[in-house]
């Protein structure tokens, strides 16, 4: 069982860079406060709770379409990782 949940783990990563987490944080913050104002506004002209929740799973359901997938253009920044400045040899220490 662990291996199947391990394999869906593995799939469902999707890595994007440091500053596209910080744009996608932001894009998702303001969509989905549009989204949840857009409701509010729709539920109360319609006097209806329905309309409103329905309107909220919308914008979410388009929210996640926008966010969640690692897109390329998420990864354009690479993070390059330091070089270490000292080998070390590891047969020394066996």
């Amino acid at each position: 069982m662990s291996e199947i949940l391990q394999d869906v783990q593995r799939k469902l990563v999707f890595p994007i860079d440091f500053p596209s987490q910080r744009k996608t944080e932001k894009f998702q913050q303001l969509s989905l406060m549009i989204g949840a104002l857009v409701a509010c506004i729709l539920g109360f002209a319609q006097q209806s709770l329905k309309v409103l929740l329905t309107a909220y799973g919308i914008s979410c359901v388009i929210t996640l379409i926008c966010v969640l997938p690692a897109y390329p253009w998420y990864n354009k920044q690479k993070l390059r990782w330091a070089q270490p400045k000292i080998e070390i040899n590891v047969d020394q220490y066996d």
